[in-house]
């Protein structure tokens, strides 16, 4: 069987999911309003990631402002938001001196 990274974003309105092959590519990717149901969104997103991608095991990741119990909940690491994105530009675009993320609830330039 194999077995993907797949990290875990959720806000303040949605829950995101992204599953990334052994290359670091995405295999997955979709995103959920959760209207404060978000164990249930998901759920559901990791219901239509094993549709995508049939028998597999994921490594799972959480970040984001409403991550924290929900990573304690599912026993997963969680990764502080700003480290999350700082280790996503290091490898998609190392050339990038500042990046600004936008969410619900605030903006962060890292």
């Amino acid at each position: 069987m194999k077995t993907y990274q797949a990290g875990i974003d959720v806000g303040s309105t949605t829950v995101k999911l992204v599953v990334l092959d052994e290359n670091g590519q995405m295999i997955f990717g979709q995103y959920q309003r959760h209207l404060s149901h978000t164990q249930r969104a998901l759920s559901d997103l990791l219901k239509q990631a094993r549709a995508a991608l049939g028998e597999c095991a994921l490594e799972l990741r959480a970040t984001g402002s409403g991550a924290i119990n929900l990573a304690k909940a599912l026993g997963i690491p969680f990764v502080q938001e700003v480290v999350a994105v700082a280790q996503a530009l290091e490898r998609v675009a190392p050339q990038v001196d500042v990046a600004i993320e936008l969410g619900g609830e605030d903006a962060k330039i890292i």
